[in-house]
């Protein structure tokens, strides 16, 4: 079993800078992300967003697969590279989307059964 806490980490969106990183909407805008406090709260253990590449963004905007923040919790007991998106985290035939399989981490859970 996978115990998991809550932590606080450096948004990887504006890189706690807590100002829209862009600055789409204006240069003294708050991050959509962390709203303009520099640090998120996410479920640990985590591992890097393989469709963003931790950054927290997709071109110019927020990353749907980890919700901008850069990270995923690492759920897998026994983790394997995805075999649909081959560990990128990407959806193939978009690269913007993120692969279903294994919801953009870019690996999958394998269950081990016991044959008797």
């Amino acid at each position: 079993m996978l115990t998991t806490k809550t932590v606080s980490i450096v948004c990887r969106f504006c890189g706690g800078r807590g100002k829209d990183p862009f600055g789409i909407m204006s240069y003294i805008s708050t991050c959509c992300v962390c709203g303009g406090r520099g640090i998120v709260t996410v479920q640990s253990p985590y591992i890097r967003c393989a469709h963003c590449s931790g950054t927290g963004a997709i071109k110019r905007l927020t990353c749907t697969a980890c919700m901008g923040k850069g990270v995923q919790p690492s759920t897998a007991i026994s983790p394997q590279v995805c075999s649909v998106c081959r560990g990128s985290g990407d959806d193939l035939s978009a690269s913007a989307m993120y692969c279903l399989q294994c919801h953009g981490s870019g690996v999958v859970s394998v269950k081990i059964m016991n044959v008797e």
